[in-house]
């Protein structure tokens, strides 16, 4: 077996012709138990970190997408808002124009519907 991978103790070991000698098996299962155990705390603590950044780059796009909405929001009311005023005013001219001119309106509705009439039978 490998001697220590991060614990260092390759001094406990020495290698006779590229084999471990005078190291007992406990020994080497004990050190393999060491460097598994540093290994799985390191892992744990790369995968915090990596938690944690993926939880703050999530924070950070909800915030943004927040910011966006609030934005489209207020557009969209003042869009609402120029639409209300245009069809306020154009209703009046459209009263106007009928109070002042009734036959010619009805002669203009009566146009429409024989024109719609004759597409919607094609």
């Amino acid at each position: 077996m490998a001697s220590g991978l991060f614990s260092g103790s390759s001094s406990r070991s020495s290698k006779r012709n590229g084999a471990l000698a005078d190291i007992s098996i406990e020994d080497q299962l004990s050190e393999l138990r060491s460097d598994m155990a540093a290994l799985a705390a390191l892992l744990a603590d790369r995968g915090a970190d990596a938690s944690k950044q993926a939880r703050n780059k999530a924070h950070d796009a909800r915030e943004q997408a927040e910011a966006g909405l609030q934005d489209l929001l207020a557009t969209g009311e003042e869009l609402l808002g120029d639409l209300r005023s245009r069809y306020a005013g154009t209703e009046k001219q459209l009263r106007n124009a009928v109070r002042e001119h009734p036959f010619a309106t009805l002669g203009t509705a009566a146009l429409i519907g024989l024109v719609a009439a004759a597409l919607l039978r094609r």
